[in-house]
């Protein structure tokens, strides 16, 4: 009796083990199509180059049973060509895919951190979401890069969104007022660790930055994962389930997580040059220093005929998204090098440098009423404001 109970159970267990794979464990539906399907968020910390300092992100899709473990991301299409159509406005992005442990590796390599948020997507929705991005890769480069609103997150959200269809929706409890600001406000405060970089975009960034444009496209990575924090998706019914599963997500590579700055920001650095100007400008009235100051005016001169040259090229000819309408141009603009080259001899030529530096002081004035100019932006006029000034002051002198 005990044998055959023992019997019994032994084939009890085996028939058990046999039927395991076809049961609720499977790995695969009816259609054969895999179910362990994970879809996740990836969010790299800022670095320190222009090209790094607003982040990255990129869409993590795993499949266990079929080894895969994919990171979608969308960026220019990495030519040297491209990256200067950049500036004209012309460049395309398009989407990339890496091996995860590839991707990965570069910022182990940087030491950024990055942190994986895992998204709360149903299957349905994950497969349409790798169809997706997998016809996205099969198309290449054809969509115009735009660093306001078609970049690296703009795009994981557009995705996303087109992966919920429309039997889902995504609903926000509440959204960072930088998203219904304008493209300024948008760059200002993604680049507040990055105060160079700001300035940098600042003073690519016309009247046309000032614009709200449409709302939901100005992303950046932390605006991103800040966003889908409070989010939720919507069935037709009403029934909400929160975007991500884990609010806070995890970190995958602990690393510089881009808070750090340096004390030398452009304010303080043109503060001090300013300072400089102003004590060699007066030891220059002391008849000291000529060639010393001389020589700093050719080089303001020269800075200044290429900032010119680049400005007025974005803001006339480029379609760069944001630059039309640019404040700067005003005192950055290549008719103080033609007026030297063509009439520094003429005896009215004093009173044209004395009109220039009345334009600047005027320019200064305007700082706390027009957005695009700056602190920074101020400094840099009121260097060549003092030079303009002792230069008109002796040509006068000299004709005298």
């Amino acid at each position: 009796m005990i044998l055959r109970k023992v019997f019994i159970r032994l084939i009890v267990v085996a028939t058990v083990l046999w039927l395991l794979p076809a049961m609720s464990f499977s790995q695969t539906d009816d259609d054969g199509l895999a179910t362990d399907i994970k879809v996740s968020l990836l969010s790299v910390a800022p670095g320190y180059t222009i090209y790094t300092a607003h982040g990255h992100c990129a869409l993590r899709l795993q499949c266990p049973s079929a080894g895969l473990d994919l990171s979608f991301t969308y960026g220019l299409d990495d030519t040297a060509a491209n990256r200067l159509a950049f500036f004209t406005g012309e460049a395309l992005g398009e989407y990339a895919v890496a091996h995860s442990r590839d991707y990965l590796q570069d910022y182990i390599d940087e030491g950024r951190q990055v942190v994986e948020y895992e998204l709360n997507l149903s299957l349905q929705q994950k497969r349409r979401l790798w169809e997706l991005l997998d016809n996205e890769l099969a198309r290449g480069a054809y969509r115009r890069y735009n660093y306001l609103t078609t970049n690296c997150a703009s795009m994981c959200a557009s995705a996303v969104n087109s992966a919920l269809q429309d039997d889902t929706k995504l609903v926000y409890d509440s959204i960072s007022p930088i998203l219904n600001g304008t493209y300024r406000h948008f760059v200002h405060h993604i680049s507040k660790d990055r105060p160079w970089v700001d300035f940098f975009w600042n003073t690519l960034l016309g009247a046309e930055g000032d614009e709200v444009g449409q709302k939901g496209l100005k992303y950046s990575p932390s605006l991103l994962v800040e966003t889908w924090q409070h989010a939720s998706v919507m069935d037709t019914i009403g029934s909400r389930r929160p975007l991500l599963l884990e609010k806070n997500g995890h970190v995958l590579i602990a690393g510089d997580d881009g808070s750090g700055t340096s004390w030398l920001t452009p304010t303080v650095c043109f503060a001090i040059v300013l300072l400089l100007v102003v004590v060699l400008t007066a030891v220059e009235q002391r008849g000291r220093l000529r060639r010393l100051a001389a020589g700093v005016d050719a080089l303001l001169l020269l800075t200044q005929t290429v900032i010119a040259l680049a400005l007025c090229y974005t803001t006339f000819c480029s379609s760069l998204e944001g630059t039309s309408g640019n404040w700067y141009v005003v005192v950055f603009n290549p008719l103080p090098l033609l007026l030297w080259l063509w009439l520094r001899r003429w005896k009215g030529y004093r009173r044209l440098v004395f009109c220039y530096f009345l334009l600047l002081i005027v320019f200064i004035l305007l700082t706390p009423f027009v957005s695009q100019i700056d602190t920074a932006h101020s400094l840099v006029v009121a260097i060549l404001a003092v030079r303009c000034l002792r230069n008109a002051k002796g040509l006068k002198a000299a004709n005298g």
